[in-house]
């Protein structure tokens, strides 16, 4: 009898082990986004962040984002750097750039922060194939993403499917791009938002800074 228990606890712990090893990609995106954005609020997210970017080669630069997601709404706030769009019309350019370079910028902000909900977004292609890897002492899902000019990569904690960082790859064989480890979190509502992110440069591990969410509002 006690045997007959042993086998059937031990088929069941072999059978969850199996349940896990076969989650699709979009059913570890899904977990993910469970995890950052439980009722789905990036949809309609509203909100003033303040920044610290701290650079290895020059002085702390502060900065003010305002993003409006229902309005399709960024304004940036920054020593000689002011700029704003709603949808794609630029309605503040800073001296000497461009709306397109405006486009940029918002694009930047509001992809990066809005991970992994923006994987989401339409056209995005998430690959079936899922890697695993061991990420700073971590289990990890890998989840890739083929762009049209780069490659991206993202850490999925196997335990609690929070994103740990993310790669973005210009030439993949040759593991050329950028690592960005993302540490602490910032709860924002429901959301919960990285606090750091530090970037490094890939192969040579070179680091180029790291962005500090400090407040939001």
């Amino acid at each position: 009898m006690v045997n007959k228990i042993f086998l059937l606890l031990l088929s069941v712990a072999f059978g969850n082990v199996a349940i896990a090893q076969s989650l699709t990609a979009e059913q570890i995106l899904n977990k993910s986004l469970k995890y950052h954005d439980p009722k789905g609020d990036w949809k309609n997210f509203n909100r003033q962040l303040n920044f610290v970017s701290e650079r290895p080669s020059g002085a702390d630069r502060k900065s003010t984002v305002f993003i409006n997601n229902n309005k399709g709404l960024f304004e940036l706030k920054e020593e000689n750097n002011n700029m704003g769009i709603v949808m794609d019309s630029c309605f503040l350019i800073p001296s000497g750039k461009t709306c397109d370079q405006v486009k940029r910028t918002r694009n930047y902000y509001v992809y990066l922060w809005g991970l992994p909900m923006k994987l989401k977004d339409e056209g995005t292609i998430l690959d079936p194939k899922v890697k695993e890897e061991i990420f700073e002492g971590v289990d990890c899902y890998l989840l890739r993403v083929p762009y049209e000019e780069d490659i991206w990569f993202f850490y999925i904690d196997k335990a609690t499917f929070a994103m740990k960082a993310y790669l973005f790859l210009k030439d993949e064989p040759l593991r050329e791009g950028e690592l960005i480890y993302l540490d602490d979190e910032e709860k924002i509502g429901n959301m919960r938002l990285p606090k750091r992110r530090k970037w490094v440069t890939m192969p040579e591990q070179k680091v180029l800074g790291t962005d500090i969410l400090t407040s939001s509002k």
